[in-house]
């Protein structure tokens, strides 16, 4: 399955009223990276100062750089028709619909989150946050990661999905699995996935 993995960084919590400061995506073909795309953007206001110092992004830095609505063409055009994975996909993917918009750009696309199958297949995980999860699975995703910017968080995205993809062809007798079948394990409540994920290991040849 080809994805494009996704994050942004933005000036808050809210898409209708905060804006994205940083994009980094992925094309990930057989579990490898094989095109990305990063971009600082500036929102139009000062960043607030606990999102540098969370993000390390300062004013200075998005000082020159184009505003949002000049990225997302771009952005698209590299999406392409590929389905996205986000790790807390329900953020991405609201902020990536309200720039879009904002751009007059207004497809929708469709999301996996990584986060919500780790809550399926990683259920020992003494949390699920990306850094976490990563650090309790013993993933190895390039050297230099940092936390809470956009690039390098895809990386760790896509170390995880390698992860969570192998653990998902086993349960599947190797068998990769489909878009479909990820999305209905992520929307279902644990015990109805654990369900169906023995039922897909009866079920497959």
């Amino acid at each position: 399955m080809e994805l494009a993995v996704i994050d942004f960084e933005t000036t808050g919590l809210s898409a209708g009223r905060d804006r994205i400061i940083e994009v980094g995506a992925v094309i990930l073909r057989d579990g490898r990276v094989a095109e990305s795309f990063v971009q600082l953007m500036h929102p139009g206001f000062p960043i607030p100062s606990f999102i540098t110092g969370l993000t390390g992004i300062s004013n200075a830095m998005v000082r020159d750089m184009p505003p949002p609505e000049e990225v997302m063409p771009r952005l698209g055009q590299f999406l392409d028709r590929h389905p996205c994975l986000a790790h807390n996909a329900s953020f991405d993917s609201r902020f990536l619909a309200a720039e879009m918009a904002r751009a007059g750009l207004g497809r929708e696309r469709p999301f996996l989150c990584s986060m919500r199958l780790a809550r399926r297949l990683v259920p020992d995980a003494p949390n699920h946050r990306l850094g976490t999860l990563v650090q309790h699975l013993g993933l190895r995703p390039p050297d230099g990661c940092r936390a809470h910017r956009a690039l390098d968080d895809v990386l760790m995205t896509v170390a995880l999905w390698n992860h969570l993809e192998t653990e998902l062809a086993g349960w599947l007798n190797g068998k990769s699995p489909d878009f479909a079948f990820c999305h209905r394990l992520m929307t279902r409540p644990k015990a109805a996935a654990a369900k169906l994920l023995r039922e897909a290991a009866v079920s497959v040849p």
